[in-house]
């Protein structure tokens, strides 16, 4: 079974070629529970992804997959607490840009985004005002994403959300929970429109906000402003 088809394989292997630095790399971690577990309805899935796009990349992604029971102290050092799980990091693994679900429809833009700005450590869409608002706090935020496939604003919200984290990777824990595979969590949150960001679970807003906006409702969820 493949998840790529022939024309889209071109595309990105066009992509990769011309985004990924030469002499950089990033990883695609990915995390499933075990087999007899119901409840992870798409792992193979999110792990044969991970391996399409390492195979078209040259060399510059590297798949890695693991289950959380068999990766535990992985799963923690990454801050990974479900599956299915992709996890983009740079070449050492320090970085951990996450999605929970598959990572497909607009989302998929999101994850090639992601590896670029992994590989080079950078995020690349931030002003350097938010990178310097950014890079002082000190107080832990865990930001949260909720998305479907099909809606066209929500990988700006991702981005954005992984930018952020790439940019204080200490501080700041940033994942998209793709809402459809884990109901109990949309819940929750009472997630009734996309996207829809949760931080700390003491500030919520819904849409695609510009960046000095979210950046605003980061500082005011860690209470540092």
């Amino acid at each position: 079974m493949r998840l790529i088809d022939e024309h889209a394989r071109n595309d990105i292997v066009r992509f990769l070629g011309n985004r990924l630095v030469d002499g950089k790399r990033a990883k695609l971690l990915t995390f499933s529970t075990k087999q007899d577990n119901p409840r992870c309805e798409y792992c193979d899935e999110v792990r044969l992804l991970a391996e399409e796009l390492a195979s078209v990349s040259a060399g510059r992604i590297i798949a890695e997959h693991h289950t959380l029971e068999e990766a535990a102290d992985l799963a923690k050092r990454l801050r990974v607490k479900r599956a299915p799980a992709t996890v983009v990091t740079d070449a050492a693994g320090e970085l951990a840009m996450k999605f929970y679900g598959l990572p497909s429809g607009y989302e998929f833009a999101a994850l090639l985004e992601d590896l670029v700005d992994a590989a080079v450590r950078t995020p690349s869409g931030l002003s350097e005002q938010t990178l310097q608002s950014l890079r002082k706090i000190t107080t832990p935020a865990h930001i949260q994403v909720f998305v479907t496939p099909s809606c066209p604003y929500c990988p700006r919200a991702v981005r954005i959300a992984h930018q952020f984290s790439l940019a204080n990777p200490k501080m700041i824990d940033a994942e998209m929970v793709e809402s459809m595979e884990f109901p109990e969590l949309a819940e929750k949150y009472a997630v009734m429109a996309v996207p829809k960001v949760v931080i700390n679970d003491r500030v919520q807003f819904e849409g695609a906000l510009p960046e000095k906006i979210f950046l605003y409702k980061l500082i005011e969820a860690v209470g540092e402003g």
